[in-house]
């Protein structure tokens, strides 16, 4: 590359440099330096590909397991009557901001349960309801903000910035009796995590997920697997 300002010509006629002894072992030192620190940051990268890789096999466990349940003439019933409802568009803030907030990644009602609790100027709302996901509707928490729908739980996996819910004014909280968790119930009824139009595909899937577990597949790979199989075929069924 010719440096800016320098003719060709000119570049080519200038003679090799030649560095003293002791600038070359300084220079040694220089290189040897730049190489322990990139090793040092190539280290520290995987470390943390690594723990993000265990964090989303877990979650892939935890979502597999929740989504499996037994499927039931009362889920149809509830889901028949939650899609009627009302829907609104929540916009997710940036990631950055919610972790600067202290919001706790996937644990989006207590993000905005402490958020209602916490707001000097009561602006804010917990609101629950079902975030619409394809043929699912996931039960999630978000905060209306003056009139702002807003999502306040950065995710693991990525996710879109905007997306559409479902407020649902039957939903209430309850305390556990020892007073430690509080639970999501409907109509008296105690909610699942989530509303499936094809519960037996969730049940499949979550058979495949543990059956490539068992021959050895890591969590986060056995996910990957069935999202690109078994999960292509699901995705290509009529949404809500």
């Amino acid at each position: 590359m010719i440096p800016k300002g320098m003719q060709r010509s000119e570049y080519q006629g200038l003679q090799p440099f030649a560095a003293s002894p002791t600038l070359r072992r300084q220079l040694m030192i220089c290189r040897g330096e730049r190489s322990w620190i990139g090793g040092r940051m190539d280290e520290e990268q995987a470390a943390k590909d690594a723990r993000r890789q265990k964090e989303l096999g877990d979650l892939a466990i935890r979502n597999a397991e929740e989504m499996a349940f037994h499927p039931t003439d009362w889920e149809q019933q509830v889901l028949a009557e939650v899609i009627k409802l009302q829907r609104v568009i929540v916009v997710r803030p940036p990631e950055a901001e919610l972790l600067d907030a202290d919001m706790v990644r996937n644990d989006c009602h207590v993000n905005c349960h402490t958020q209602e609790a916490n707001d000097p100027d009561r602006l804010s709302r917990h609101v629950t309801g079902w975030l619409i996901d394809g043929s699912d509707l996931i039960l999630h928490s978000v905060v209306d903000y003056g009139g702002q729908w807003l999502c306040l739980t950065p995710q693991l996996a990525p996710a879109p910035s905007k997306f559409q819910f479902i407020p649902d004014r039957f939903i209430e909280w309850r305390e556990s009796g020892d007073g430690t968790t509080r639970d999501a119930y409907r109509k008296g009824k105690a909610l699942p995590t989530a509303l499936r139009k094809y519960p037996e595909d969730h049940i499949q899937m979550r058979d495949e997920f543990r059956r490539l577990m068992t021959s050895g597949m890591s969590a986060f790979d056995a996910r990957d697997r069935v999202d690109a199989t078994l999960g292509v075929e699901f995705r290509k069924k009529e949404p809500i």
